[in-house]
């Protein structure tokens, strides 16, 4: 009898770990469906475009190109490198929603570690099926990479903050930490050599280190083992990531804020779209700065209200306390910056999503516990609704219509001129495949003055109206008006909503 009791309390845990990583792997499947679904639906847009020109360079040339336009070339590398195994352009997206979706899944594991199966399900689906979550999932460009690395960073501090005393061991003592020292210490290096936006991450940590050094105040010993590990590890991360942050410096003219005029001014319904989108489950369309239709509007007060119950259970714990920094300190951070230069859009507040989903799915299980099941399901079938429109609605400009209407159009000696000075570059990475080069055939110009007398020469000026980035776009009859001496145009064709593409036949042509 005391023999299968015995057997019984050692199944039981290996049986709930086993329960644990399936459940983490429906999460993580679930999350890699929502971003592989309809992945080549939207355009690529500017940002998407230069990372393809980018990989195509040769491998010093990506590397000097990442640094002039203050990027880390890592990320490039590595869809460089994929590329040699994979034919063509529609992969480029696919290692995001990989990423995106195994930050899921760390989500996930930060909630079970904390408080177990019920809140690791609701703060995993969150994170799988939140709107811009997944958008980002379908972009080519290396923000999901980042969330995965920062969470893997705060898993590891998670880890710390319930073992200080393991923490504070030395490296060669069998009961050290390393998985949390391991995790926190790469995780940090990963994200900091990804992405400069990881930078206020670094700030986050070492917060978090100073809480739980203080944990061990009482404990002279613990205490002094603690910092000495605390400073290694710091130096480790500085030593490997400063060289590429001066090659970045090195590059640049010095103007580092002067090179996000793009961002919109700071203002209320900038905070509400960029709350919204990165917390509060809604759509954001990716140039407008502005919030799409959606079908469960106040599915984001619920997510605010389960986000509010889990920073209040946490409230007293040294977990808690560390979840709220990795939350509010990259928001607050840049809001306060914004205050001098505005710098706040929701992709640079991307990874403080993690920890809020965590606090979120905190929360649900704070709830009854025979009501916690029943909770997820209902939750994760609401996030499935309301993600549906991320599916069907156009975020992202129609360039991708906007290169094939000009490749089968445009003739020899035709002037395109486009009133986005970035259009060239979408028009040359988005043709067609297949056709000849746009600008092999006609004159593509982002210059009025140029086109005007091209036209007066005996040239066909095709008229592009649109936009490729964030930013204000130019109302359609002010394009006209500012155009007008080209005459009236002969075609208006609309590309999506929007761009819209005016042919000016050469002056005294005659149409058929």
């Amino acid at each position: 009898m005391q023999h299968r009791i015995g057997t019984q309390a050692l199944t039981a845990p290996a049986t709930s770990a086993m329960g644990d990583k399936a459940w983490m792997g429906f999460v993580v499947f679930v999350g890699l469906a929502a971003r592989l679904m309809h992945i080549d639906h939207q355009s690529l847009w500017l940002d998407e475009a230069l990372t393809l020109q980018r990989i195509h360079l040769d491998p010093l040339g990506l590397i000097v190109d990442s640094f002039a336009n203050r990027h880390m070339p890592s990320y490039f590398l590595l869809l460089q490198l994929i590329s040699q195994f994979v034919a063509g352009d529609g992969w480029l997206r696919i290692p995001s929603a990989l990423f995106g979706a195994l930050s899921a899944g760390m989500v996930y594991a930060i909630a079970q570690r904390i408080s177990g199966r019920g809140a690791a399900c609701v703060a995993g689906l969150l994170m799988a099926l939140s709107p811009t979550q997944v958008q980002y999932g379908q972009e080519a460009r290396s923000y999901t990479l980042l969330i995965l690395l920062i969470a893997i960073a705060l898993w590891g501090l998670v880890r710390l903050a319930e073992q200080p005393q393991r923490a504070a061991r030395g490296w060669r003592d069998p009961g050290f930490e390393r998985i949390g020292w391991a995790a926190c210490v790469f995780g940090t290096i990963g994200a900091l050599i990804v992405l400069g936006d990881a930078e206020p991450w670094l700030i986050v940590c070492n917060l978090s280190l100073y809480l739980i050094w203080r944990s061990l105040r009482d404990e002279r010993a613990a205490a002094l083992a603690f910092r000495r590990n605390w400073w290694i590890s710091q130096g480790l991360v500085l030593a490997v990531c400063a060289p590429f942050y001066a090659a970045i410096l090195a590059a640049g003219d010095g103007q580092m804020l002067q090179k996000f005029d793009w961002v919109p001014q700071l203002s209320w319904h900038g905070l509400w779209v960029t709350t919204s989108s990165v917390y509060l489950m809604r759509i954001a369309a990716v140039v407008r700065y502005g919030l799409l239709p959606t079908t469960m509007p106040w599915l984001g007060a619920l997510v605010l209200l389960l986000g509010a119950l889990g920073l209040y259970r946490m409230r007293t714990r040294l977990e808690g306390r560390i979840l709220l920094l990795a939350f509010l300190v990259l928001p607050l951070l840049l809001l306060a910056i914004s205050l001098f230069k505005s710098m706040l859009v929701p992709r640079y507040i991307l990874w403080s999503a993690a920890p809020f989903f965590v606090l979120a799915g905190l929360g649900a299980a704070s709830l009854p516990k025979r009501c916690q099941p029943m909770i997820a399901m209902a939750l994760g079938l609401l996030c499935v609704v309301n993600l549906a429109p991320v599916y069907r609605t156009e975020t992202k400009p129609r360039w991708d219509m906007a290169a094939a209407t000009l490749a089968a159009k445009v003739r020899p000696g035709d002037t395109i001129y486009t009133a986005d000075p970035n259009a060239p570059t979408m028009l040359a990475a988005l043709q067609p495949k297949g056709a000849a080069p746009i600008s092999g055939t006609a004159m593509v110009t982002p210059s009025l003055d140029l086109a005007l007398e091209r036209w007066k020469q005996g040239s066909r000026v095709w008229a592009v109206n649109g936009r490729s980035a964030m930013g204000q776009r130019e109302d359609l009859d002010v394009f006209k008006n500012r155009i007008a001496a080209l005459g009236s145009p002969a075609m208006q064709i609309p590309q999506g909503k929007e761009i819209t593409i005016l042919m000016f036949p050469a002056p005294g042509e005659r149409l058929n």
